[in-house]
């Protein structure tokens, strides 16, 4: 049922974009200031709200639970590819822990052995493992939850020329999408073989589903087809200079600006 709601989401999404034919109708307004956000395949909303809090919500915009720990630093990403089992980074002392829907801890997992205190991306694996970018040898690594290497890229300081920031990852139809802002989106096999570079720069947050790639730019969302190469894009007119950060899942989109976060149905004429 939430495959089936997922792909009537994005193909709503998609239609829009090409028929131009759409109306915005917001649903919500949480009146909160928080550093980060991500939205799950089921509509549900987590917020990064200071250091050490992380707080899910419904789709209406109502808190459900929330998760607090002091003892390892400040939250420095969240995955929440798999709404069962989130995972959550604490770049302090190079850790992760993982939650379960309600925001209960499952497990931990200490990373130190790998020395990547300076990672910025990781994501969950459709096989549970755990994808992260490796910034002190430049590497796209796999991990298991025992600690234990599984799969290493080369190293991209030799084949590509610029620096990589990675900012976000995500695994989807057997390829690991890696997004370097000032390089663009990498893409690797499921075996950590670098495969290109799509040249869509300066993104902070992007989605990939059924061969296409989804972000937001320029008050506009776009659709980008990773075999055909088509673009297409839709206004978003009632997005403000000062926003931050938009997520979109299924016909929802979120926006967060300084000190609120706004949320749309998106609905066809």
């Amino acid at each position: 049922m939430q495959q089936s709601l997922l792909i009537v989401g994005f193909v709503l999404m998609v239609s829009a974009i090409r028929c131009q034919s759409t109306q915005f109708k917001q649903l919500s307004d949480i009146k909160v200031s928080v550093r980060w956000m991500e939205v799950d395949k089921m509509q549900q909303l987590y917020l990064i709200k200071d250091e050490h809090s992380l707080q899910k919500f419904s789709k209406e915009g109502g808190l459900l639970y929330e998760y607090n720990e002091n003892s390892l630093g400040s939250i420095g990403f969240v995955d929440v590819s798999n709404p069962f089992r989130l995972m959550v980074f604490y770049q302090d002392f190079a850790t992760l822990v993982f939650l379960d829907r309600t925001l209960s801890e499952i497990s931990r997992l200490d990373l130190s052995e790998f020395d990547i205190a300076q990672a910025q991306a990781f994501a969950t694996a459709s096989d549970n493992n755990i994808w992260f970018f490796d910034n002190n040898s430049y590497t796209l690594k796999k991990i298991s939850s025992q600690n234990e290497l599984l799969l290493e890229s080369q190293d991209m300081n030799l084949l590509l020329p610029e620096d990589i920031n990675a900012n976000r990852l995500v695994e989807s139809g057997n390829r690991v999408y890696l997004n370097a802002p000032e390089v663009g989106l990498l893409v690797f096999d499921i075996f950590g073989n670098y495969i290109k570079t799509i040249d869509i720069k300066d993104l902070d947050y992007f989605q990939v589903y059924e061969g296409q790639l989804f972000y937001v730019k320029d008050k506009k969302f776009n659709s980008y087809h990773l075999f055909s190469f088509l673009e297409s894009s839709l206004a978003l007119p009632m997005l403000r200079e000062n926003k931050r950060q938009v997520c979109i899942s299924q016909e929802l989109i979120f926006i967060r600006y300084p000190d609120n976060i706004e949320i749309y149905a998106v609905l066809k004429k």
